[in-house]
């Protein structure tokens, strides 16, 4: 009997068709992922997004380059760009915020608030090649991550990494080997 809870991968076959803005080859999407805007995606080569991870595009673009996977459940919210360079490994979890509310209390937020585009903090989001996140962290707006950054699980990055190294925390800061 076929394994019936196994819903599988689109493939380049299929992928091919349905209007990304660019797509590589040896691409892989889980036929579960929820995937908004994809005349607003470039997919390179060597690509892996695993289940029930929800790409919001409509607004903005997502660029990821080569060699790249997405575990499951993740979340990019593309509003203000998210940039992926080459060699990245995201685990299960990872949310990638180029929006979200103003959370400073200077501004009303909530989904019933009029005029709410103006208390969105927005900004575009670069992880530099062969960084890893680990599970359960947070990326928000204005980040650029330096290449060969490594994100332990359950971080939250609100500010730029610019030197190579090993981060956690909540918020995140370098951790020093002894």
């Amino acid at each position: 009997m076929k394994n019936i809870f196994n819903s599988g991968f689109y493939n380049n076959k299929t992928l091919n068709k349905i209007g990304f803005k660019e797509i590589g080859k040896n691409v892989k999407i889980s036929k579960s992922c929820l995937i908004i805007g994809i005349k607003n995606i470039t997919l390179g080569h060597n690509i892996r997004i695993d289940a029930f991870t929800s790409i919001i595009a409509d607004r903005g673009y997502l660029k990821l380059g080569n060699n790249i996977h997405i575990g499951g459940h993740g979340h990019l919210l593309c509003s203000g760009g998210i940039i992926i360079e080459d060699n990245c490994t995201f685990s299960q979890g990872v949310r990638i915020y180029s929006q979200t509310d103003d959370y400073s209390g200077k501004k009303p937020t909530g989904l019933f608030v009029k005029n709410k585009n103006s208390n969105y903090i927005k900004g575009k989001i670069i992880i530099g090649s062969k960084s890893i996140v680990g599970s359960g962290s947070i990326i928000l707006p204005n980040v650029t991550l330096s290449k060969n950054s490594s994100i332990g699980s359950l971080s939250l990055v609100n500010k730029s990494i610019l030197t190579p190294g090993t981060y956690s925390g909540i918020p995140v800061k370098r951790n020093y080997e002894k």
